[in-house]
């Protein structure tokens, strides 16, 4: 039984586009992400499973302020998350997960220069 709920996710995502924006290393980072956590299954088919693996890395990294790390769990998050608004979507989460998925790609080169 999945727990992602496509109802749910179009305000999720807009919070999490919003979140990118803002310090990435801070701690209430780190429960921002244990939110997103809840939304996706680890089951679940296509890029849910690996995201809410590399989300569990990221919140490690961040707890450690381990920047190379989150920078580069960002950006795995980037790609991921653009994989994941490919897959057959309302076209509104679609196009939010792509802006998220740039939103990711573009903190970590933020990071890391």
């Amino acid at each position: 039984m999945s727990r992602f709920n496509p109802a749910s996710a179009g305000p999720a995502l807009d919070e999490a586009i919003n979140a990118v924006k803002g310090d990435l290393t801070a701690a209430p980072a780190a429960s921002q992400l244990d939110s997103w956590m809840r939304l996706l299954d680890g089951n679940g088919t296509g890029a849910q499973g690996a995201m809410l693996v590399e989300m569990t890395n990221l919140k490690n990294y961040i707890s450690h302020g381990d920047i190379a790390n989150i920078s580069h769990s960002l950006h795995s998050l980037g790609q991921l998350t653009t994989k994941a608004a490919e897959a057959d979507l309302d076209e509104e989460i679609s196009s939010k997960l792509r802006r998220l998925g740039e939103a990711l790609l573009a903190a970590s080169t933020t990071l890391a220069g």
